[in-house]
């Protein structure tokens, strides 16, 4: 037992360590800062106080989506029982609600973000973030995203932001009320991108939906699409492990990018005794077990990946892409 827990301690340890070098560029990503927080009508701009004060620290709305926190305690507005459905946050005591779809009218809404610092052009970075479907609405769809740009956009004329995500959900329709699915996705930046708007893209004639069913279904939740969402990531790739990638890697892995089998060449050997462990672009752990000269990877999302031997005596890491 007390070895088990040495083994579980180290685990921790250096998952710690690990994200440590990678930095969340996304400020309040999961929208537990606020302030004159509005717990009637929701809404990131308090539209029944004179001047609309701001809400919701660091984030912004195009066509009015809502925020939910604990500190309502009111059914509209409240966490986890509000007026769109039963959720439990994904991380702390707050989410975001935004209609995605619906049938009776082309409008969509979106959260935005001013970043801190604009993006560097040729860097890579990896995006995460996490949706759930309000169980009260009766439809589903797939095409979540995030786009990235050098201003603000608006939904003009369209009623929706006509843009091309650089990430977008690639799983199949988000239909699960009961847990948090996770979109993400890396690209290489152009240079200059200040602002991450996050929703759909597409038009309704675009846009693939799926009759799901609701429990305690609202009134007027015939035909739309609404989704939760929380926890929202960005990272610089190149800072993640950055000090284990230091290290001359004794060891090549191949095909690199690969989609299924990932094979693994070494001439140490020592590594029957080793462990492998690989972790995403966000420092998540997505994989560990005693070495094994071949590893079927098919199950992981298409994204960058970090690759680390341990044995006694060293630990080394390389990078490869899952296509």
């Amino acid at each position: 037992m007390k070895s088990k827990l040495k083994y579980i301690l180290i685990l921790l340890l250096d998952f710690g360590y690990y994200n440590s070098n990678s930095q969340n560029l996304i400020a309040n990503g999961s929208f537990e800062n606020y302030s004159n927080i509005d717990c009637v009508y929701g809404g990131f701009d308090n539209y029944t106080m004179m001047g609309t004060p701001h809400i919701v620290d660091n984030w912004y709305t195009l066509n009015s989506s809502d925020y939910f926190s604990s500190v309502c305690t009111n059914t509209y507005t409240g966490v986890p029982v509000n007026l769109f459905g039963n959720q439990i946050p994904k991380d702390g005591n707050s989410y975001v609600g935004f209609i995605l779809f619906q049938a009776n009218g082309e409008m969509k809404e979106y959260v935005y973000q001013h970043l801190s610092n604009p993006l560097q052009a040729g860097k890579m970075y990896c995006l995460s973030f996490y949706v759930s479907r309000a169980d009260g609405i009766t439809h589903a769809i797939h095409s979540i995203g995030a786009y990235f740009s050098n201003n603000v956009q608006s939904t003009g004329s369209f009623g929706y932001v006509n843009k091309t995500p650089q990430v977008l959900n690639q799983n199949s329709f988000v239909a699960d009320t009961i847990g948090w699915i996770e979109v993400q996705g890396c690209f290489t930046a152009v240079g200059g991108e200040q602002y991450i708007t996050v929703g759909n893209f597409n038009s309704n004639a675009n846009t693939d939906t799926t009759y799901v069913g609701s429990v305690n279904q609202t009134p007027s939740a015939y035909k739309y699409a609404y989704y939760y969402i929380d926890d929202i990531s960005l990272i610089d790739q190149s800072t993640v492990g950055i000090n284990e990638l230091d290290k001359e890697p004794s060891f090549e892995i191949y095909p690199n990018p690969t989609n299924s089998i990932l094979n693994i060449k070494s001439n140490n050997q020592q590594l029957q005794n080793a462990t492998i462990e690989i972790k995403n672009a966000l420092g998540q752990i997505v994989y560990f077990d005693i070495y094994a000269p071949q590893i079927n990877i098919s199950n992981l999302p298409s994204g960058i990946y970090f690759l680390t031997i341990n044995n006694k005596e060293d630990k080394r890491t390389i990078k490869f892409i899952k296509d």
